[in-house]
C-alpha cells in the first residue's frame, strides 16, 4: 500500500532504479505525475524488481503504487497470459492434513524446481505443506496485478494455519515476503510465526557446531527480488556464511544494489514478461561483477533465479549453489549427482 503522506516527491526511487533513466530531480516530477493519476510511459519499462520500496528513504512504498497504476492500466502484460496463470495456480478445495508438529515447512509449489535442495538433515523431522494452497501469488506482481496476490493472500494464510504449526518455515523468499512485507499492509493476521529458511539454516548450524567443516569458498549472492520487501533478515546469511566458512565477495551489485535475474520464463516456452525488455546486459554485467570479485560460487535464495542466471553462471567457471546446498556441504553431506548445473 503505497503512503502518500509519507512521501516527499525526493525522486530517489527512481533515481537508483537500475532500469529507468531517471535523476533525483525528473525522478521526483516523474512520480509526482503519477500521483496525480498520469499514465507515463515510463511505465511499461518497469522491470518489476521492488527495489524502489527499498530505495524510499520514507519507506512510502513506491512500488506499490508503481503496482496498482500498472493493475488499472490493464495491459502491462496480456490480460489471456495473466488469466491463465491466475487459472494455473487457484487453489482449490482443502489442502492435504499434515501431521501436527510445532514447527511445520512450507514449499509452496517449489518442491520440482529445487528438490535436491530441502533434503538432508536440514529438514529432518518437518511435516512439509505443498502444493497450490500455499502459493504466494506474488509471481502476479511481477506482472503487473496486485489484486490477485492480494484477494488470495488470506487464503493461502488460512491454509498455511490449518496445519496446527506455530511457526512455518519459509523456502521460498516470495513466501515468505508476502507474509512479512505484505499482509500487514493489507491488516491480515498471521496465526503462526513465519521462519524465514536464513533463520532455520542458522539455528540448525548453530546447534551443529561440531558437525561443521569449515569451506572457505568465496561467493557471490544473487538476492531475490522478493527480499526488498524483507530486508531486515539478510544480515542471518552473513551468520550463516560466518559460520560455515564462506566469503561473500565485496562486488557492486550486491545487497540494496542487486540486479534482478531478469527472469523471463515461468515454466518451459511459457513467456512470463513478454514486453520486450532485454535483460541480457544486466545478467551480463551481474555475473562478470561477481566473477571480477573473485566468486567461485554464485549463492540463490530463489530457484528462479538460479534457473535464469545458472548457465551463464557456468560457462563464466563458477558453481551454482542454493543457500542450502552450501549448507549441506558444510555438514559433510554429499549434493545428489542430479542437480541441475
Amino acid at each position: 500500500m503505497f503512503h502518500e503522506e509519507r512521501c516527499d516527491f525526493c525522486g530517489e526511487c527512481l533515481a537508483r532504479c537500475h532500469y529507468l533513466p531517471f535523476d533525483e530531480k525528473n525522478g521526483g516530477e516523474a512520480f509526482k505525475k503519477l500521483v496525480r493519476g498520469e499514465k507515463p510511459d515510463w511505465l511499461y519499462d518497469c522491470v518489476t524488481c521492488i527495489a524502489c520500496n527499498e530505495y524510499c528513504p520514507k519507506d512510502a512504498r513506491p512500488f506499490d503504487l508503481i503496482l496498482s497504476k500498472m493493475e488499472a492500466t490493464g495491459d502491462f502484460t496480456d490480460p489471456a497470459l495473466r488469466q491463465s496463470m491466475a487459472d494455473r495456480f487457484k487453489a482449490e478445495g482443502e489442502p492435504k492434513p499434515v501431521a501436527k508438529a510445532k514447527r511445520a515447512m512450507s514449499l509452496c509449489v517449489m518442491e520440482g524446481s529445487m528438490p535436491w535442495a530441502i533434503q538432508g538433515k536440514l529438514f529432518e523431522g518437518l511435516p512439509l505443506l505443498k502444493g497450490r494452497h500455499y502459493f504466494c501469488n506474488v509471481l502476479f506482481a511481477h506482472m503487473g496485478d496486485e489484486s490477485i496476490m492480494r484477494d488470495r493472500l488470506q487464503g493461502m494464510v488460512d491454509n498455511l494455519a490449518k496445519s496446527g504449526a506455530e511457526e512455518i518455515v519459509v523456502v521460498h523468499d516470495d513466501c515468505y515476503a508476502v507474509l512479512k512485507g505484505v499482509a500487514p499492509e493489507y491488516g491480515i493476521r498471521l496465526p503462526f510465526r513465519p521462519v524465514s529458511i536464513f533463520e532455520h539454516l542458522r539455528d540448525y548450524l548453530q546447534a551443529h557446531k561440531g558437525d561443521i567443516r569449515k569451506l572457505g569458498m568465496k561467493v557471490a549472492y544473487q538476492r531475490p527480488c522478493a527480499s526488498r520487501y524483507t530486508p531486515e533478515k539478510d544480515p542471518l546469511l552473513d551468520e550463516i556464511f560466518a559460520l560455515i566458512g564462506v566469503e561473500r565477495v565485496k562486488r557492486q551489485y550486491d545487497g540494496v544494489n542487486a540486479l534482478c535475474c531478469g527472469v523471463e520464463l515461468a515454466g518451459p516456452n511459457l513467456k512470463l514478461f513478454p514486453r520486450g525488455k532485454n535483460f541480457e546486459p544486466f545478467r551480463e554485467k551481474n555475473i562478470r561483477d561477481a566473477k571480477d570479485a573473485g566468486a567461485e560460487a554464485m549463492v540463490y535464495l530463489c530457484p528462479m533465479c538460479y534457473r535464469t542466471l545458472g548457465k551463464k553462471v557456468k560457462e563464466a567457471g563458477m558453481t551454482n549453489l542454493m543457500v542450502s546446498d552450501l549448507c549441506r556441504l558444510a555438514i559433510g553431506e554429499t549434493l545428489p549427482a542430479d542437480k541441475p548445473l
